[in-house]
């Protein structure tokens, strides 16, 4: 067969080899190595890092799938070469069997092809998938990287980008004097760090290294207690300007945006007004805003409704955090969610959202809780629940909460006290009867032995739904989890099996199995999207001069391991996991490297 030539011309190279056998192919490559080492002002250096080969390369912006090797070299990809297009995908047409350690005559080109061009290493892909690595948009990682540093339950998932400090919650602000609540927290986990704001926060994290790129969101609880404890009224002015202070100083230390969390205290005790002043601080900056909305139940549409009214108010970009209709009584409401979402981007609101491949989800006991009985903080509450007329009076509000969810279908997934792990495992209804309890005082009780401390996993959503949401062109995959490890201090309960399998799964069962998305879609939806919506340049794309974030995987084997009750399993399917130009994941192993950055938000970029 005949060979074309590949011709390199300016900065950037357009290679394009004619359809032929691997073999064929690869025996040419050495002709275009030598021709390649020796081109002036060609992009690509002779002595490359890394070399990515014979791949199925998805580049991220939902185009077709291509054959093609990636050169690699100072972190960052040098240069791309398409080879021939790929046709369809495991569930979309059959496509032929490649041995994974390739031909012998394949090797040997392999060989040539790396002398040609003095490649450090050559990884042979042999048809698995190569795409840019995913980016966790919804994430609660953060003081978890001081702990275990490789980011074990999420770097194993192939995320290589995690955006922290979500749901109102953020590791910073703190006070030089942590609270007794703080202090307890740190020693558990066996942080010795200490840190006041983000500049400070990001230093710790950059002085021990880790797997992952990281970034964060700066969470409105915490600055409102930060400012004003867990009081439950509107700021005076005095108050309201020192948490715009800090919302500004955050972002010029490199915050994303701001983040919500108006189903917890004390975010929840906003009123709107509060967060369209704060959103229009993050506004200046070029930020955007991230909300768990004030209910994900029964005023689920009047809940988005205020989140989009306050985005286009402030004139900001705004997230949807883990977008969903909970509790049966609710399911009917998801289509009105997706009709405002639509109408309100149609008006030109910047709106997005997130979801996780699950129907099920996590928080704490007392979400169920009334927001009035948190009026004066934790103690208070506590008080509260030792009071039977107290309690009579949360009853209703409680179970109407549930949204016709019944207690059967919220499990205890991690408790603090030692006398009570023997629940974990069980759900609500079941522990109850065990203890002769009606299930909302058993509910009651536990609360108050464990502190207000109870991790619960909640069965309430529809697959259909699920579905139907993941679907949507403006909706991206995140895990809503943390960095987590099956030893250690991070090893503790059943968390949520979203902290080890999201991405595996969200791949594996909905994409492969369910074929809900082609896989070039799919891929969108954890890589160039989130990658635009954090306005990272560089970053969720297979393109030259892009960072070499990838993960290599097999479509036909990549599947989340992590259930229910056993969580705390990495997934299958994944062959590599690269960061900045290093592979830090070599078939289930780490290796050892901790290539990840810290990136900073549009705030600090434009300072500097």
């Amino acid at each position: 067969m005949r060979r074309r030539e590949f011709l390199g011309q300016a900065s950037r190279l357009a290679l394009t080899a004619a359809l032929a056998p691997p073999s064929t192919i690869f025996s040419s490559l050495s002709l275009f190595s030598s021709r390649l080492a020796s081109s002036p002002g060609s992009s690509v250096s002779s002595d490359l890092d890394l070399i990515i080969k014979n791949a199925t390369v998805i580049n991220g912006l939902a185009e077709p799938a291509f054959l093609g090797d990636i050169g690699i070299k100072d972190e960052k990809i040098v240069f791309i070469r398409h080879l021939e297009p790929k046709k369809g995908f495991p569930g979309e047409a059959p496509r032929p069997k490649v041995s994974p350690e390739g031909s012998s005559r394949e090797r040997q080109n392999s060989v040539i092809q790396a002398d040609a061009v003095n490649a450090k290493r050559i990884i042979e892909a042999d048809g698995r998938v190569v795409c840019p690595g995913f980016i966790d948009i919804h994430s609660h990682t953060g003081v978890e990287l001081l702990v275990n540093r490789q980011a074990e339950s999420k770097i194993r998932q192939g995320v290589t980008t995690e955006l922290g400090g979500n749901c109102g919650s953020s590791d910073f602000p703190l006070k030089e004097v942590l609270t007794a609540e703080e202090s307890r927290y740190f020693d558990r986990l066996g942080v010795r760090e200490r840190w006041t704001d983000l500049a400070s926060f990001s230093r710790a994290l950059q002085e021990k290294k880790f797997s992952l790129n990281y970034a964060t969101l700066v969470g409105h609880g915490t600055v409102r207690a930060y400012v004003m404890g867990e009081a439950k009224r509107e700021p005076s002015e005095a108050e309201l300007a020192e948490m715009k202070k800090i919302v500004a100083q955050a972002m010029e230390q490199g915050a994303f945006g701001l983040s919500t969390g108006l189903e917890y205290t004390p975010s929840g005790f906003a009123e709107r007004e509060e967060l369209v002043e704060l959103s229009r601080v993050v506004a200046g900056y070029g930020g955007f805003y991230a909300t768990h909305i004030r209910s994900e139940d029964n005023e689920v549409i009047e809940a988005l409704g205020e989140a989009i009214s306050i985005a286009a108010e402030a004139r900001l970009p705004l997230e949807v955090s883990h977008l969903k209709a909970c509790g049966q009584r609710n399911w009917w409401k998801m289509p009105y969610l997706f009709d405002l979402i639509e109408k309100a981007r149609e008006r030109g609101v910047e709106v997005t959202a997130d979801a996780y491949p699950y129907t099920a989800y996590s928080t704490g006991l007392t979400v169920f809780f009334p927001f009035w009985a948190f009026a004066s903080g934790q103690e208070e509450f506590l008080r509260k629940l030792q009071s039977a007329e107290e309690r009579q009076k949360m009853k209703a509000e409680t179970e109407a909460k549930l949204g016709g969810m019944p207690w059967e279908n919220v499990l205890i997934v991690d408790l603090r006290t030692e006398k009570n792990q023997g629940l974990i495992g069980k759900n609500i209804a079941e522990a109850a009867r065990e203890r002769g309890l009606e299930a909302f005082e058993f509910a009651c009780q536990l609360l108050l032995e464990e502190k207000a401390d109870v991790s619960i996993v909640g069965f309430g959503m529809s697959e259909a739904n699920t579905v139907a949401t993941l679907r949507q062109p403006y909706v991206m995959v995140a895990s809503d989890g943390s960095a987590l490890a099956p030893y250690g201090p991070l090893h503790r309960g059943r968390p949520h099996p979203r902290n080890y399998g999201t991405f595996p799964r969200f791949l594996g069962y909905y994409v492969r199995n369910q074929k809900i998305l082609s896989l070039p879609e799919a891929v969108r939806k954890i890589t160039s999207l989130p990658a635009s919506k954090l306005g990272l340049k560089d970053r969720g794309v297979i393109k030259e001069g892009y960072f070499a974030d990838l993960v290599i995987f097999d479509p036909e084997k990549i599947t989340d391991k992590a259930t229910y009750t056993d969580p705390e399993q990495y997934p299958e399917g994944i062959d590599y996991v690269i960061v900045n130009g290093q592979v830090v994941i070599e078939h289930g192993q780490h290796t050892g490297v901790f290539p990840g950055k810290f990136l900073y938000g549009p705030g600090r970029r434009a300072s500097r």
